[in-house]
C-alpha cells in the first residue's frame, strides 16, 4: 500500500465517521426533543390537577360551612 492508497482509506474513514457521527447527534436532538414535549405535557397535567384541586377545596368549604349551619341550626 502505497502513501496514497492509504490516505484515501484514512479519508474514507473520517466520511463515514463523520455521517455516523451526525446520525448520532440528530439522534440525541430527537430524545431531547421529546423529552422537552414530555415535560411540557406534564406541566400542563399539572395545571389541570392544580386546578382541580382548587375547586375541590372550594367545595368542601362550601360544603363544610353548610354541614356546620345544618348543626348550629339543631
Amino acid at each position: 500500500m502505497d502513501n496514497n492508497e492509504f490516505q484515501r482509506l484514512i479519508l474514507e474513514k473520517l466520511s463515514s465517521m463523520e455521517a455516523r457521527q451526525n446520525e448520532i447527534y440528530e439522534l440525541v436532538k430527537a430524545i431531547d426533543h421529546s423529552n422537552q414535549v414530555g415535560r411540557a405535557e406534564l406541566d400542563k397535567q399539572d395545571f389541570r390537577i392544580s386546578k382541580v384541586e382548587g375547586k375541590l377545596k372550594a367545595t368542601a368549604k362550601i360544603f363544610d360551612e353548610d354541614a356546620m349551619e345544618a348543626v348550629s341550626n339543631l
